[in-house]
């Protein structure tokens, strides 16, 4: 027995000591996967707080989320007599994990608007809330429940052109972790939590998930055994061997058209109900409400032919029917609009830049790189600026 005894020993003690030496060689070359998110009974999912570590799947930076569960600088709850606050609401593309932190718009927008006397004598502060899959009934979630706490005095709603009406739509929406709001049959909004009962949820929700969620975190070999498992077994592409130009993997290019049946019809009005709610309960926390649209990257394109490519196949004279839809409902409700696509295409047709995508291979699809995020706060600040009064 004890010549068996032995070797076990042995072999488990060098398997531990290479373990060990696997986790030393990641950490020295800074290498992480770490798990950002952890389900939540109101919103679906959040940040983990505290959690951090190298963000590479576009573009490359180190990202760290405060103590409060956002990707920003951690602000007291109390809001200074000389401070002005600016609470941010939005998905990945606020989120902005793909570009250090001081690249991202919030992060621009302070200085951009006191150049321009914006909060005149005021330091002005931006929260930022944003976190990857919102749509706007979890962003509507996350004023009441958590911004409103910081007595904001603007919220800045980010729409995303690509996917938020689905993501609006308990008809369309495929991940189904998260809130969603119906019409009821008095034609008024209603709250859905039935995620809550679903039993993957609740499994995921679970005590014994979080302590592997925490374990993950603290390992790197972990990680890296989680990386793998996440990689897909084909690659996505069409049948020319790439993505085509402009399309982000996983969103339609049939929302930049007129809804091509009711059940899209009904997301869009379910959609801007809800924005009105967004608006009404900003207003009732004492802030004013700005809402401004995120391109598709297609959109703004910097290639005209590539544009135009989609149109012709959509059967649309352009690609901004997003954005006009909402400038409409802005206008009809009194609300402070900022649609960005059609001035950034413009800028991106005469200066030949991509404001999506990272390296060579990756321009022109994916989320906002650097540029993206500059340009989008230059156009926003101009237009606060405008209405500043």
């Amino acid at each position: 027995m004890r010549r068996f005894v032995l070797p076990a020993i042995t072999m488990v003690a060098a398997a531990l000591l290479a373990v060990l030496a696997f986790e030393v060689l990641l950490r020295a070359i800074g290498w992480s996967n770490p798990i950002w998110y952890r389900p939540d009974a109101q919103l679906g999912w959040t940040l983990r707080p505290g959690v951090s570590g190298w963000y590479t799947k576009e573009g490359r930076g180190f990202v760290e989320v405060n103590a409060d569960g956002r990707r920003d600088a951690a602000v007291p709850l109390a809001k200074p007599a000389d401070v002005y606050r600016i609470a941010v609401l939005g998905d990945s593309y606020s989120e902005a994990m793909q570009v250090p932190m001081q690249q991202a718009f919030w992060a621009l927008l302070p200085a951009r608007l006191e150049a321009c006397g914006y909060a005149r004598g005021k330091k002005i502060e931006t929260l930022n809330f944003g976190v990857s899959g919102y749509g706007t009934a979890q962003e509507l979630v996350a004023l009441e429940t958590r911004a409103l706490r910081y007595k904001p005095d603007l919220v800045l709603l980010q729409f995303t052109n690509g996917n938020d009406v689905q993501n609006n739509s308990a008809a369309l929406e495929q991940e189904r972790d998260r809130p969603f709001y119906r019409f009821g049959p008095d034609g008024m909004l209603r709250a859905d939590d039935s995620f809550l009962t679903d039993p993957g949820f609740r499994s995921r929700a679970s005590a014994s998930s979080e302590r592997v969620r925490q374990l993950t975190n603290h390992s790197r070999v972990l990680q890296l055994v989680r990386a793998v498992r996440e990689m897909p077994l084909l690659p996505t592409a069409n049948a020319k061997g790439r993505a085509p130009q402009g399309v982000e993997q996983g969103l339609e290019a049939f929302v930049l058209a007129p809804p091509k049946d009711e059940r899209w019809e009904e997301a869009w009005r379910i959609t801007e109900a809800l924005i009105d709610k967004v608006a009404e309960a900003a207003e009732r926390g004492g802030a004013r409400f700005a809402l401004f649209t995120v391109p598709y990257a297609i959109q703004v394109h910097p290639d005209r032919r590539t544009r135009e490519a989609l149109q012709t196949k959509l059967g649309v004279p352009d690609l901004l029917y997003p954005d006009r839809r909402l400038a409409a409902l802005a206008g009809r409700h009194r609300i402070i609009g900022v649609a960005l696509a059609p001035q950034m295409q413009k800028m991106a047709e005469k200066s030949g830049t991509y404001f999506h995508g990272f390296g060579g291979a990756g321009l022109g699809k994916g989320h906002w790189n650097a540029a993206g995020h500059a340009a989008a706060a230059d156009l926003i600040a101009r237009r606060l600026c405008e209405v500043r009064g």
